[in-house]
């Protein structure tokens, strides 16, 4: 009991003699919580060379007016900002003919997480693999 008493005033002590507000320390703590246990991201196996999953990719996010701002095709990752989202993709080798790519999404907050962008962009890539 002596135990939460001291975090609730340490807590309040934070806030009030801080500059942080008391939403992000209390929000921040249910944000992950949330992020736990709620799927943010599509993940599939393809049968395509890395390099030509990631030049779908990036032209995916050129036409959606994506800014770029991590690219690495020997890390496999490529991460673009767009007006509403950050987009995180992760291209890995699954076997000898096969790539595994997962599709993430956060919202403009970085906080949340955005599955519909996620599946957005999962079935652009598909429609642009399948022509």
């Amino acid at each position: 009991m002596k135990l939460h008493k001291l975090i609730i005033v340490a807590a309040a002590a934070l806030v009030m003699y801080s500059c942080v507000p008391a939403p992000l320390i209390f929000g921040g703590a249910a944000g992950g919580a949330v992020y736990t246990t709620t799927n943010d991201s599509v993940t599939d196996v393809f049968t395509m060379p890395k390099e030509q999953a990631f030049e779908v990719l990036i032209g995916i996010f050129n036409s959606e007016n994506a800014q770029i701002t991590l690219s690495s095709i020997a890390d496999g990752k490529i991460e673009a900002r767009t007006n509403n989202a950050v987009i995180y993709i992760t291209i890995t080798q699954f076997n000898a003919e096969n790539i595994k790519i997962n599709f993430s999404a956060k919202k403009h907050v970085e906080l949340l997480p955005d599955k519909d962008t996620a599946v957005r962009i999962y079935r652009l890539f598909i429609k642009e693999t399948v022509k």
